[in-house]
Protein backbone atom coordinates (compact mmCIF):
# COMPACT_ATOMS: atom_id res chain seq x y z
CA UNK A 1 0.00 0.00 0.00
CA UNK A 2 1.59 3.32 -0.90
CA UNK A 3 1.12 6.39 1.38
CA UNK A 4 -1.06 8.98 0.24
CA UNK A 5 -0.66 12.74 -1.69
CA UNK A 6 -1.06 15.09 1.23
CA UNK A 7 -3.12 16.96 -0.99
CA UNK A 8 -6.49 17.99 1.28
CA UNK A 9 -9.53 18.91 -0.73
CA UNK A 10 -13.27 19.96 0.48
CA UNK A 11 -14.41 16.97 -1.48
CA UNK A 12 -12.00 14.56 0.83
CA UNK A 13 -13.28 16.14 3.91
CA UNK A 14 -17.06 15.34 3.07
CA UNK A 15 -16.06 11.93 4.15
CA UNK A 16 -14.57 12.23 7.54
CA UNK A 17 -17.01 14.97 8.38
CA UNK A 18 -20.00 13.01 7.47
CA UNK A 19 -18.64 10.46 9.62
CA UNK A 20 -17.94 13.00 12.44
CA UNK A 21 -21.90 13.50 11.63
CA UNK A 22 -22.87 9.92 12.27
CA UNK A 23 -19.94 9.15 14.89
CA UNK A 24 -22.55 12.50 16.99
CA UNK A 25 -26.29 10.99 16.38
CA UNK A 26 -25.27 8.01 17.49
CA UNK A 27 -23.55 9.20 20.74
CA UNK A 28 -26.80 11.67 21.57
CA UNK A 29 -29.18 8.57 21.10
CA UNK A 30 -27.99 6.78 23.68
CA UNK A 31 -27.20 9.86 26.59
CA UNK A 32 -26.04 8.72 29.68
CA UNK A 33 -28.28 9.75 33.10
CA UNK A 34 -26.05 8.54 35.76
CA UNK A 35 -23.17 9.91 37.93
CA UNK A 36 -21.96 6.48 39.05
CA UNK A 37 -18.54 6.94 40.41
CA UNK A 38 -16.16 9.24 42.10
CA UNK A 39 -14.66 10.60 39.52
CA UNK A 40 -18.08 11.57 38.10
CA UNK A 41 -18.84 13.18 41.18
CA UNK A 42 -16.03 15.12 41.42
CA UNK A 43 -16.66 16.57 38.11
CA UNK A 44 -20.16 17.37 38.79
CA UNK A 45 -19.09 19.21 41.93
CA UNK A 46 -16.39 20.85 40.07
CA UNK A 47 -19.46 22.55 37.78
CA UNK A 48 -22.23 22.62 40.04
CA UNK A 49 -20.35 23.83 43.65
CA UNK A 50 -17.37 25.31 43.12
CA UNK A 51 -14.08 24.60 41.11
CA UNK A 52 -11.36 23.82 43.92
CA UNK A 53 -8.61 20.88 43.80
CA UNK A 54 -7.78 21.47 47.35
CA UNK A 55 -11.26 19.62 47.99
CA UNK A 56 -11.38 17.40 44.88
CA UNK A 57 -13.80 19.56 42.70
CA UNK A 58 -12.89 18.06 40.77
CA UNK A 59 -9.72 15.69 41.83
CA UNK A 60 -6.18 16.46 41.21
CA UNK A 61 -4.87 17.97 38.63
CA UNK A 62 -8.38 19.35 37.70
CA UNK A 63 -8.49 18.40 34.38
CA UNK A 64 -8.80 21.84 33.46
CA UNK A 65 -9.42 21.17 29.57
CA UNK A 66 -12.14 18.93 30.33
CA UNK A 67 -13.84 21.26 32.77
CA UNK A 68 -13.37 24.22 31.06
CA UNK A 69 -15.22 23.01 28.20
CA UNK A 70 -17.95 21.24 30.26
CA UNK A 71 -18.29 25.20 32.31
CA UNK A 72 -19.39 26.27 29.10
CA UNK A 73 -22.13 23.50 28.22
CA UNK A 74 -23.04 23.78 32.02
CA UNK A 75 -23.65 27.36 31.51
CA UNK A 76 -26.18 26.55 28.73
CA UNK A 77 -28.05 23.57 29.91
CA UNK A 78 -28.10 23.68 33.77
CA UNK A 79 -27.02 20.18 34.04
CA UNK A 80 -23.89 18.96 35.90
CA UNK A 81 -24.34 15.26 34.02
CA UNK A 82 -25.44 16.66 30.56
CA UNK A 83 -22.59 19.18 30.04
CA UNK A 84 -20.41 16.90 31.55
CA UNK A 85 -21.45 14.00 28.95
CA UNK A 86 -22.11 16.39 25.89
CA UNK A 87 -18.41 16.94 26.37
CA UNK A 88 -17.67 13.42 25.89
CA UNK A 89 -19.52 12.70 22.99
CA UNK A 90 -18.40 15.78 20.85
CA UNK A 91 -14.81 15.33 20.76
CA UNK A 92 -14.89 11.64 21.08
CA UNK A 93 -17.01 12.52 17.84
CA UNK A 94 -15.03 15.30 16.67
CA UNK A 95 -11.91 12.80 17.24
CA UNK A 96 -13.06 10.58 14.15
CA UNK A 97 -11.77 13.58 11.51
CA UNK A 98 -7.99 13.48 12.75
CA UNK A 99 -7.98 9.74 13.09
CA UNK A 100 -9.41 9.28 9.60
CA UNK A 101 -6.92 11.55 8.32
CA UNK A 102 -3.93 9.70 10.16
CA UNK A 103 -4.95 6.75 8.81
CA UNK A 104 -5.32 7.99 5.13
CA UNK A 105 -2.00 9.83 4.75
CA UNK A 106 -0.33 6.37 6.54
CA UNK A 107 -2.35 3.71 4.64
CA UNK A 108 -5.18 4.53 1.84
CA UNK A 109 -8.45 6.29 1.74
CA UNK A 110 -9.99 2.86 2.00
CA UNK A 111 -8.04 1.94 5.96
CA UNK A 112 -9.65 5.07 6.68
CA UNK A 113 -12.94 4.92 6.17
CA UNK A 114 -12.69 1.11 7.59
CA UNK A 115 -11.23 3.27 10.70
CA UNK A 116 -13.89 5.48 11.24
CA UNK A 117 -16.82 2.99 11.00
CA UNK A 118 -14.78 0.96 13.08
CA UNK A 119 -13.84 3.35 15.84
CA UNK A 120 -17.48 4.60 15.57
CA UNK A 121 -18.86 1.19 16.57
CA UNK A 122 -16.60 0.31 19.05
CA UNK A 123 -18.62 -0.57 22.10
CA UNK A 124 -15.87 0.59 25.13
CA UNK A 125 -15.01 4.06 22.97
CA UNK A 126 -18.97 4.47 22.23
CA UNK A 127 -19.43 3.45 26.47
CA UNK A 128 -16.85 5.97 27.60
CA UNK A 129 -18.71 8.81 25.62
CA UNK A 130 -21.59 8.04 27.33
CA UNK A 131 -20.50 8.51 31.12
CA UNK A 132 -19.60 11.91 32.73
CA UNK A 133 -15.77 11.12 32.55
CA UNK A 134 -12.89 12.89 30.72
CA UNK A 135 -11.54 9.50 29.28
CA UNK A 136 -13.47 9.76 25.75
CA UNK A 137 -13.31 13.53 25.35
CA UNK A 138 -9.29 13.20 25.40
CA UNK A 139 -8.82 10.89 22.45
CA UNK A 140 -9.14 14.12 20.30
CA UNK A 141 -6.29 15.27 22.04
CA UNK A 142 -3.93 11.77 21.68
CA UNK A 143 -5.19 11.06 18.29
CA UNK A 144 -4.67 14.94 16.68
CA UNK A 145 -1.17 15.02 18.68
CA UNK A 146 -0.24 11.66 16.60
CA UNK A 147 -1.30 13.34 13.65
CA UNK A 148 0.77 16.11 13.88
CA UNK A 149 3.80 14.42 14.83
CA UNK A 150 3.66 12.06 11.89
CA UNK A 151 3.05 15.19 9.83
CA UNK A 152 5.99 16.00 10.72
CA UNK A 153 7.81 13.17 9.85
CA UNK A 154 6.42 12.54 6.76
CA UNK A 155 7.06 15.71 5.43
CA UNK A 156 10.50 15.16 6.13
CA UNK A 157 10.69 11.70 4.48
CA UNK A 158 9.01 13.20 1.57
CA UNK A 159 11.04 15.98 0.80
CA UNK A 160 14.11 14.15 1.65
CA UNK A 161 12.83 11.97 -1.12
CA UNK A 162 11.95 14.20 -3.64
CA UNK A 163 15.25 15.93 -3.31
CA UNK A 164 17.44 12.90 -3.83
CA UNK A 165 18.38 12.98 -0.10
CA UNK A 166 19.59 16.49 0.08
CA UNK A 167 18.57 18.48 2.85
CA UNK A 168 15.12 20.12 2.58
CA UNK A 169 14.78 23.23 1.32
CA UNK A 170 13.91 25.73 4.25
CA UNK A 171 10.03 26.16 3.34
CA UNK A 172 9.86 21.67 4.44
CA UNK A 173 11.76 22.68 7.25
CA UNK A 174 9.48 24.96 8.61
CA UNK A 175 6.69 22.85 7.75
CA UNK A 176 7.29 19.87 9.79
CA UNK A 177 8.54 22.62 12.78
CA UNK A 178 5.36 23.37 12.59
CA UNK A 179 3.75 20.32 12.46
CA UNK A 180 5.69 19.28 15.73
CA UNK A 181 4.91 22.74 17.41
CA UNK A 182 1.30 21.71 17.37
CA UNK A 183 1.26 18.13 17.94
CA UNK A 184 3.27 19.65 21.23
CA UNK A 185 0.54 22.01 21.82
CA UNK A 186 -2.40 19.30 21.34
CA UNK A 187 -0.47 17.29 23.49
CA UNK A 188 -0.12 19.59 25.92
CA UNK A 189 -3.59 20.61 25.97
CA UNK A 190 -4.20 16.84 26.49
CA UNK A 191 -2.59 16.92 29.86
CA UNK A 192 -4.93 19.06 30.94
CA UNK A 193 -7.45 16.52 29.96
CA UNK A 194 -5.56 13.35 31.75
CA UNK A 195 -1.89 13.23 33.43
CA UNK A 196 -1.70 9.87 31.38
CA UNK A 197 -0.91 11.04 28.26
CA UNK A 198 2.76 11.54 29.86
CA UNK A 199 3.06 8.11 28.19
CA UNK A 200 2.79 9.75 24.80
CA UNK A 201 5.97 12.09 25.11
CA UNK A 202 8.15 9.24 23.92
CA UNK A 203 6.41 9.17 20.82
CA UNK A 204 7.03 13.33 20.08
CA UNK A 205 10.69 12.76 21.66
CA UNK A 206 11.22 10.05 18.77
CA UNK A 207 9.10 12.21 16.17
CA UNK A 208 11.90 15.11 17.63
CA UNK A 209 14.97 12.54 17.22
CA UNK A 210 14.14 12.18 13.47
CA UNK A 211 13.41 15.38 12.71
CA UNK A 212 17.14 16.36 13.78
CA UNK A 213 18.66 14.24 11.22
CA UNK A 214 17.14 16.78 9.12
CA UNK A 215 17.19 19.63 10.43
CA UNK A 216 19.19 21.57 13.10
CA UNK A 217 19.00 20.16 16.69
CA UNK A 218 18.07 22.97 18.32
CA UNK A 219 15.63 24.45 15.56
CA UNK A 220 13.50 21.16 16.69
CA UNK A 221 14.11 21.37 20.64
CA UNK A 222 13.37 24.86 20.90
CA UNK A 223 10.12 24.28 18.34
CA UNK A 224 8.98 20.91 19.93
CA UNK A 225 9.27 22.13 23.63
CA UNK A 226 7.98 25.89 22.89
CA UNK A 227 4.83 23.73 21.94
CA UNK A 228 4.68 21.61 24.74
CA UNK A 229 5.18 24.49 27.26
CA UNK A 230 2.21 26.35 25.20
CA UNK A 231 -0.07 23.63 25.51
CA UNK A 232 1.03 22.78 29.67
CA UNK A 233 1.14 26.41 30.55
CA UNK A 234 -2.39 27.70 29.06
CA UNK A 235 -3.77 25.71 32.34
CA UNK A 236 -1.02 24.80 34.63
CA UNK A 237 -0.25 28.71 35.42
CA UNK A 238 -4.07 29.15 35.81
CA UNK A 239 -3.96 26.10 38.36
CA UNK A 240 -1.04 27.92 40.37
CA UNK A 241 -2.10 31.40 40.23
CA UNK A 242 -5.32 30.34 41.84
CA UNK A 243 -4.88 28.05 44.36
CA UNK A 244 -0.51 28.85 44.79
CA UNK A 245 2.46 27.24 43.85
CA UNK A 246 3.15 25.97 47.84
CA UNK A 247 -1.02 24.15 47.89
CA UNK A 248 -0.89 22.80 43.84
CA UNK A 249 2.72 21.15 44.81
CA UNK A 250 1.65 19.41 48.37
CA UNK A 251 -1.57 18.41 46.50
CA UNK A 252 0.21 16.51 43.89
CA UNK A 253 2.86 15.14 46.37
CA UNK A 254 -0.60 14.03 48.39
CA UNK A 255 -2.15 12.66 45.22
CA UNK A 256 0.44 10.89 43.75
CA UNK A 257 1.35 8.94 46.74
CA UNK A 258 -2.42 7.66 47.21
CA UNK A 259 -2.74 7.17 43.37
CA UNK A 260 0.61 5.26 42.60
CA UNK A 261 1.82 4.21 46.17
CA UNK A 262 -1.30 3.57 48.92
CA UNK A 263 -4.40 2.73 46.87
CA UNK A 264 -3.49 3.21 43.12
CA UNK A 265 -3.53 0.53 40.56
CA UNK A 266 -0.09 1.28 39.53
CA UNK A 267 2.44 -2.33 40.06
CA UNK A 268 4.11 -1.18 43.07
CA UNK A 269 0.38 -2.20 44.87
CA UNK A 270 0.08 -5.61 42.86
CA UNK A 271 -0.09 -8.79 44.83
CA UNK A 272 -0.75 -10.92 42.42
CA UNK A 273 1.46 -10.14 38.56
CA UNK A 274 -0.42 -12.57 36.89
CA UNK A 275 -3.64 -11.53 38.09
CA UNK A 276 -2.85 -8.39 36.92
CA UNK A 277 -2.01 -9.13 33.17
CA UNK A 278 -4.63 -11.42 32.77
CA UNK A 279 -6.84 -8.35 33.87
CA UNK A 280 -5.14 -6.24 31.40
CA UNK A 281 -5.70 -8.69 28.65
CA UNK A 282 -9.20 -9.02 29.12
CA UNK A 283 -9.94 -5.27 29.66
CA UNK A 284 -8.20 -5.04 26.32
CA UNK A 285 -9.26 -7.73 24.42
CA UNK A 286 -13.43 -8.00 25.30
CA UNK A 287 -14.02 -4.86 26.94
CA UNK A 288 -11.97 -2.34 24.47
CA UNK A 289 -11.91 -4.22 21.14
CA UNK A 290 -15.05 -6.41 21.67
CA UNK A 291 -13.61 -9.96 21.41
CA UNK A 292 -15.73 -12.70 22.24
CA UNK A 293 -15.48 -13.86 26.32
CA UNK A 294 -17.28 -16.88 28.44
CA UNK A 295 -20.00 -13.99 29.83
CA UNK A 296 -20.37 -12.11 26.18
CA UNK A 297 -23.45 -13.40 23.35
CA UNK A 298 -22.15 -15.78 21.45
CA UNK A 299 -22.18 -13.25 18.25
CA UNK A 300 -18.89 -11.41 19.30
CA UNK A 301 -17.54 -14.74 17.38
CA UNK A 302 -17.80 -12.79 14.46
CA UNK A 303 -16.10 -10.12 15.06
CA UNK A 304 -13.22 -11.72 17.19
CA UNK A 305 -12.39 -14.23 14.42
CA UNK A 306 -12.34 -11.33 11.73
CA UNK A 307 -10.04 -8.96 14.45
CA UNK A 308 -7.44 -12.09 14.94
CA UNK A 309 -7.03 -12.75 11.08
CA UNK A 310 -6.70 -9.06 10.00
CA UNK A 311 -4.07 -8.54 12.85
CA UNK A 312 -2.21 -11.30 11.06
CA UNK A 313 -2.32 -10.26 8.22
CA UNK A 314 -1.14 -7.09 8.96
CA UNK A 315 2.13 -8.42 11.17
CA UNK A 316 3.13 -10.79 8.19
CA UNK A 317 2.05 -8.82 4.74
CA UNK A 318 3.07 -5.15 6.15
CA UNK A 319 6.34 -3.88 5.16
CA UNK A 320 9.20 -2.70 7.74
CA UNK A 321 8.58 0.97 7.04
CA UNK A 322 8.90 4.52 8.92
CA UNK A 323 5.24 4.55 9.74
CA UNK A 324 5.15 0.88 11.69
CA UNK A 325 8.29 2.10 13.28
CA UNK A 326 6.18 5.42 14.21
CA UNK A 327 3.50 3.11 15.25
CA UNK A 328 6.09 0.75 17.47
CA UNK A 329 7.43 4.67 18.97
CA UNK A 330 3.71 4.96 20.43
CA UNK A 331 2.80 1.44 21.48
CA UNK A 332 5.31 0.10 23.19
CA UNK A 333 5.81 3.32 25.72
CA UNK A 334 1.85 3.03 26.26
CA UNK A 335 1.72 -0.29 26.88
CA UNK A 336 4.48 -0.22 29.35
CA UNK A 337 2.54 2.54 31.37
CA UNK A 338 -0.50 0.29 31.32
CA UNK A 339 1.49 -2.75 32.57
CA UNK A 340 3.47 -0.92 35.42
CA UNK A 341 1.27 2.51 36.13
CA UNK A 342 -2.44 1.93 35.15
CA UNK A 343 -4.10 -0.56 33.91
CA UNK A 344 -7.83 0.60 34.55
CA UNK A 345 -9.56 0.06 31.40
CA UNK A 346 -10.41 3.70 30.75
CA UNK A 347 -6.45 4.04 30.36
CA UNK A 348 -6.16 1.27 28.31
CA UNK A 349 -9.08 2.49 25.44
CA UNK A 350 -6.37 5.12 24.06
CA UNK A 351 -5.11 2.11 22.60
CA UNK A 352 -7.89 1.46 20.98
CA UNK A 353 -8.09 3.77 17.78
CA UNK A 354 -4.47 3.22 16.87
CA UNK A 355 -5.39 -0.94 16.86
CA UNK A 356 -8.58 -0.46 14.81
CA UNK A 357 -6.20 1.85 12.62
CA UNK A 358 -4.19 -1.69 11.99
CA UNK A 359 -6.84 -3.96 12.50
CA UNK A 360 -8.23 -2.16 9.39
CA UNK A 361 -4.92 -2.08 7.58
CA UNK A 362 -4.57 -5.81 7.77
CA UNK A 363 -8.85 -5.99 6.47
CA UNK A 364 -7.48 -3.98 3.09
CA UNK A 365 -4.01 -6.16 2.90
CA UNK A 366 -6.92 -9.84 2.99
CA UNK A 367 -8.82 -8.08 -0.19
CA UNK A 368 -5.27 -6.95 -2.03
CA UNK A 369 -3.52 -10.16 -1.77
CA UNK A 370 -6.76 -12.47 -1.71
CA UNK A 371 -9.80 -10.62 -3.34
CA UNK A 372 -8.79 -7.63 -5.75
CA UNK A 373 -8.59 -9.78 -8.76
CA UNK A 374 -11.35 -12.69 -8.21
CA UNK A 375 -14.79 -12.48 -9.09
CA UNK A 376 -17.26 -11.37 -6.56
CA UNK A 377 -14.18 -10.19 -4.64
CA UNK A 378 -15.00 -6.57 -3.70
CA UNK A 379 -18.99 -8.21 -2.99
CA UNK A 380 -17.17 -10.88 -0.61
CA UNK A 381 -15.30 -8.31 1.11
CA UNK A 382 -17.51 -5.97 2.07
CA UNK A 383 -20.05 -8.89 3.26
CA UNK A 384 -16.94 -9.27 6.25
CA UNK A 385 -16.73 -5.48 6.21
CA UNK A 386 -20.15 -5.28 6.64
CA UNK A 387 -20.14 -8.82 9.07
CA UNK A 388 -17.76 -7.42 10.95
CA UNK A 389 -19.40 -3.51 11.60
CA UNK A 390 -22.77 -4.94 12.21
CA UNK A 391 -21.92 -7.59 14.69
CA UNK A 392 -19.85 -4.60 16.86
CA UNK A 393 -22.89 -1.95 15.92
CA UNK A 394 -25.63 -4.53 17.74
CA UNK A 395 -23.25 -5.45 20.63
CA UNK A 396 -22.47 -1.78 21.04
CA UNK A 397 -26.21 -0.66 21.37
CA UNK A 398 -26.75 -3.25 23.50
CA UNK A 399 -24.09 -1.93 26.48
CA UNK A 400 -24.71 1.33 26.05
CA UNK A 401 -28.48 0.85 26.42
CA UNK A 402 -27.48 -0.86 29.50
CA UNK A 403 -25.80 2.14 30.43
CA UNK A 404 -28.52 4.16 29.85
CA UNK A 405 -31.37 2.78 31.00
CA UNK A 406 -30.32 -0.04 33.91
CA UNK A 407 -29.56 1.94 37.25
CA UNK A 408 -26.01 1.36 38.44
CA UNK A 409 -25.20 -1.16 41.47
CA UNK A 410 -23.84 2.09 43.06
CA UNK A 411 -26.93 4.69 42.84
CA UNK A 412 -28.84 1.19 43.55
CA UNK A 413 -27.00 0.60 47.04
CA UNK A 414 -28.02 4.21 47.92
CA UNK A 415 -31.76 4.17 46.67
CA UNK A 416 -32.19 1.11 48.82
CA UNK A 417 -30.66 2.80 51.89
CA UNK A 418 -32.46 5.54 51.98
CA UNK A 419 -35.73 4.03 51.15
CA UNK A 420 -35.43 1.45 53.84
CA UNK A 421 -33.52 3.41 56.45
CA UNK A 422 -34.14 6.03 59.15
CA UNK A 423 -31.24 8.26 58.22
CA UNK A 424 -30.81 9.44 62.45
CA UNK A 425 -31.02 5.26 63.06
CA UNK A 426 -28.46 4.17 60.21
CA UNK A 427 -24.76 4.46 59.53
CA UNK A 428 -23.37 3.09 56.75
CA UNK A 429 -19.40 2.33 56.29
CA UNK A 430 -18.26 2.01 52.64
CA UNK A 431 -16.00 3.32 50.23
CA UNK A 432 -16.44 5.25 46.54
CA UNK A 433 -20.11 5.12 48.04
CA UNK A 434 -19.01 7.70 50.28
CA UNK A 435 -18.54 10.41 47.18
CA UNK A 436 -22.13 9.33 45.42
CA UNK A 437 -24.05 9.83 48.85
CA UNK A 438 -22.97 13.73 48.81
CA UNK A 439 -24.19 13.99 45.31
CA UNK A 440 -27.43 11.89 45.53
CA UNK A 441 -28.27 11.85 49.30
CA UNK A 442 -25.92 14.54 50.83
CA UNK A 443 -28.34 15.10 54.16
CA UNK A 444 -26.78 11.67 54.77
CA UNK A 445 -23.32 13.21 54.84
CA UNK A 446 -24.04 16.51 56.83
CA UNK A 447 -21.09 17.38 58.93
CA UNK A 448 -21.84 17.61 62.16
CA UNK A 449 -23.58 13.92 62.09
CA UNK A 450 -22.69 11.69 59.08
CA UNK A 451 -24.41 8.93 58.12
CA UNK A 452 -21.70 7.65 55.94
CA UNK A 453 -18.76 6.82 56.89
CA UNK A 454 -15.62 6.41 54.25
CA UNK A 455 -12.82 3.39 55.12
CA UNK A 456 -11.62 0.70 53.34
CA UNK A 457 -11.46 -1.71 56.13
CA UNK A 458 -13.76 -3.86 58.26
CA UNK A 459 -11.30 -2.69 60.97
CA UNK A 460 -12.11 0.82 60.32
CA UNK A 461 -15.66 0.56 60.78
CA UNK A 462 -14.84 -0.93 64.16
CA UNK A 463 -12.97 1.46 65.56
CA UNK A 464 -15.47 4.15 64.49
CA UNK A 465 -17.85 2.51 66.24
CA UNK A 466 -15.97 2.33 69.15
CA UNK A 467 -15.20 5.97 69.67
CA UNK A 468 -19.23 6.39 68.95
CA UNK A 469 -21.31 7.81 71.68
CA UNK A 470 -24.32 7.28 70.68
CA UNK A 471 -25.12 3.89 68.71
CA UNK A 472 -26.46 3.53 65.70
CA UNK A 473 -29.31 1.28 65.66
CA UNK A 474 -28.33 -0.04 62.01
CA UNK A 475 -24.93 -0.77 60.86
CA UNK A 476 -24.47 -1.18 56.99
CA UNK A 477 -21.76 -2.31 55.07
CA UNK A 478 -20.96 -2.30 51.48
CA UNK A 479 -19.24 -5.54 49.94
CA UNK A 480 -16.48 -2.93 48.78
CA UNK A 481 -14.60 -2.96 52.26
CA UNK A 482 -11.78 -5.43 52.91
CA UNK A 483 -11.48 -7.86 55.67
CA UNK A 484 -14.85 -9.30 55.25
CA UNK A 485 -14.28 -12.68 55.25
CA UNK A 486 -13.28 -12.38 59.43
CA UNK A 487 -16.47 -11.00 60.18
CA UNK A 488 -18.71 -13.49 58.09
CA UNK A 489 -20.54 -14.57 60.97
CA UNK A 490 -21.87 -11.04 61.83
CA UNK A 491 -22.27 -10.11 58.37
CA UNK A 492 -25.91 -10.18 57.25
CA UNK A 493 -26.70 -10.06 53.59
CA UNK A 494 -29.11 -7.59 53.07
CA UNK A 495 -29.28 -6.98 48.68
CA UNK A 496 -27.42 -7.38 46.05
CA UNK A 497 -27.18 -5.09 43.03
CA UNK A 498 -25.81 -6.65 39.94
CA UNK A 499 -25.16 -5.27 36.16
CA UNK A 500 -24.05 -6.51 33.08
CA UNK A 501 -20.20 -5.77 33.41
CA UNK A 502 -19.45 -4.67 30.29
CA UNK A 503 -21.22 -1.53 30.50
CA UNK A 504 -20.43 -0.33 33.79
CA UNK A 505 -16.95 0.60 34.36
CA UNK A 506 -16.35 -0.13 38.03
CA UNK A 507 -18.37 -2.34 40.21
CA UNK A 508 -20.99 -4.22 38.53
CA UNK A 509 -21.67 -6.02 41.65
CA UNK A 510 -21.93 -4.71 44.88
CA UNK A 511 -23.74 -6.14 47.91
CA UNK A 512 -25.46 -4.95 50.86
CA UNK A 513 -24.82 -6.28 54.41
CA UNK A 514 -26.00 -5.66 58.07
CA UNK A 515 -23.27 -5.78 60.68
CA UNK A 516 -23.85 -7.06 63.85
CA UNK A 517 -21.67 -5.86 66.20
CA UNK A 518 -22.65 -5.68 69.63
Amino acid sequence: MEQQTKTVSWQGCLIPIAAVGICLIARLWYFGRYIDEWDSVNFAFGLSKEYDILHDQPHFPGYPVYMFVSWIWYQIVGSDIQALVFSGVLFSSLAVFPLYELSRRMFSREVAILTAALYIVNPQVWLQAEKPLSDAFGLFFVITAILFFYLAIACAQETSVRRDERPFDPAGQRTSLNYLGLGGVILGLGLGVRVTYLALLPIMAYTAYLLSQRVCSRKVIVWGLSGLALGVGSWLGYLIVRFSPYRFCKKFLSHADYHFNREGNSIITTDDYGERFFDIFHRLSAHSLGTWWTDTPFLRVVPTIILVVSLGYFIIHERWNFRNKFLVAFFVPYFLWVALVQDAIRQIMVLIPFLVLIVSAGLWHIYTIHLRNRKYGVVFFFTIVLAFVVSQTIDSVRIVSINRNEEPPSVSTINYITKNYEKDETKFYCLNDWRLFQYYAPEWCDKKNSQVYFTSRMSGVLKDLGRLKQKPANVLVSSKLFERDKYKERLKKLAVFKRNRYGVADYNWLALYRFEWR
